[in-house]
């Protein structure tokens, strides 16, 4: 297993594809969750001094990629702040 620290903004700008499993739970946030990372989010982007926010683990495994060319990883932990963010 390889662990490291990214930051979100290749995330959403790469070539990957990011699948959530069947056996997954199905998006559950609602206004109370969505608020909280909205504040952090803000909080950091009105900081004078910005820096580094911990926005949780995101655990993902290769997946079978077709068509060729598209890295694509079943995600299996994270998917409830990666789809917030994506909204």
């Amino acid at each position: 297993m390889d662990v490291s620290s990214t930051i979100f903004q290749p995330i959403f700008e790469g070539v990957k594809q990011y699948v959530v499993p069947l056996f997954q739970r199905s998006y559950s946030w609602g206004k109370k969750e969505w608020m909280i990372l909205w504040t952090d989010i803000k909080e950091l982007y009105d900081s004078e001094n910005p820096r580094q926010h911990f926005m949780g683990s995101l655990v993902t495994i290769p997946a079978k990629s077709v068509p060729e060319g598209v890295a694509k990883f079943s995600l299996i932990d994270g998917q409830q702040r990666i789809t917030t963010l994506y909204l």
